[in-house]
């Protein structure tokens, strides 16, 4: 059996939101590495990679690429026509990638900086920025251990390389544990560097570890993405658009403190009388109520002072209304963070 909190963070840390009731249900009779499993291996998962990916390297609005190729890759990523090197490539290749990174210095600066984690500006690493610019101009030059002559050539020695998969798995392993890939996880990175397909298999493990599901852990805000994709999924019981999404993500960055636009943006949803909200029953069912919306919102049983509290403010209205507390539970930290 798996807590529904756990359920929560797998969730929020696989498809960016909130799991839904269903979910919460099916993971009573399993184990986190099953929940972790399922979710993974779901189209939705490998969407949200691709998403965060073309976020990662900030080819975002008229930079994202929208070709076929792309477009279909979180369905090849689940078919295991694509792994995370194939379909790595497919985004540095993109034109997109190129618009947003003209020129020899830059392009290669970025392929050796976000793939590699190498500095460029380090005195160490010249030669082998200097290298790769003379691959991507088309002249045949060593490489990261291989010959190359073209722009391509730059992407598949990089990727090619063994610290891809290092710094891959270090940038998950932040996001996850909030701390560098440690020492003891060689062995994973040597796995993704032979097998780029066992990545979503690396992250069912740490996902499942007694270390993931450890209730000490310090807890994380939610992300832009993370609340938007919550809200929409909460409320309106579907996924946001890309437009949407973007829309509420550039509005959230815009503020130096996002919370007053989050409350904002939950009431404007609310508000718009297209929320799917439970229906408030007859007073004598108010305490089953309101253990409802605590467990559909914020995944965990109410204590008894709040089923009081919420009780009595729910009916002290003429006309009772889901709103005010649904709103409430929203705006709570145990929303908020996960």
């Amino acid at each position: 059996m798996t807590a529904p909190d756990l359920v929560r963070r797998i969730a929020l840390d696989t498809l960016q939101r909130n799991p839904t009731p269903a979910e919460v249900s099916a993971a009573r009779t399993q184990s986190p590495v099953e929940v972790a499993r399922s979710s993974c291996a779901t189209l939705e998962a490998t969407q949200v990679w691709l998403d965060d990916e073309l976020l990662y390297f900030l080819l975002i609005d008229n930079f994202r690429p929208t070709t076929e190729a792309i477009r279909t890759l979180p369905q090849r990523l689940l078919g295991k026509s694509a792994d995370i090197r194939s379909a790595t490539a497919e985004i540095l290749l993109s034109s997109g990638f190129s618009l947003r990174n003209p020129g020899n210095d830059t392009f290669v600066t970025v392929v050796l900086e976000q793939c590699l984690g190498l500095e460029v500006q380090d005195r160490r690493n010249e030669p082998v920025l200097a290298a790769g610019k003379r691959v991507y101009d088309g002249y045949e030059t060593r490489f990261l251990g291989g010959k190359g002559k073209t722009q391509a050539d730059v992407v598949k020695l990089a990727l090619a390389d063994r610290r891809f998969a290092a710094h891959l798995l270090d940038r998950h392993h932040r996001r996850l544990f909030a701390a560098p890939l440690p020492k003891d996880e060689a062995a994973s990175v040597d796995i993704v560097h032979a097998q780029p397909g066992a990545f979503f298999d690396v992250l069912v493990q740490w996902l499942g570890s007694e270390r993931y599901a450890d209730p000490a852990r310090a807890r994380r805000p939610l992300s832009h993405h993370q609340f938007a994709r919550s809200l929409y999924h909460d409320l309106l019981g579907r996924a946001p658009t890309y437009d949407e999404l973007r829309m509420v993500r550039n509005a959230l960055l815009s503020m130096a403190d996002p919370a007053p636009l989050r409350a904002v943006l939950v009431k404007i949803v609310l508000d718009s009388g297209r929320a799917k909200l439970p229906a408030v029953p007859a007073r004598q069912e108010g305490e089953a109520f309101v253990r409802t919306c605590f467990t559909t919102f914020l995944r965990r049983e109410p204590t008894a002072d709040e089923i009081r509290v919420f009780t009595d403010d729910l009916w002290s209205e003429q006309t009772p209304s889901a709103v005010p507390l649904v709103r409430t539970l929203l705006g709570a930290a145990d929303y908020l963070e996960y």
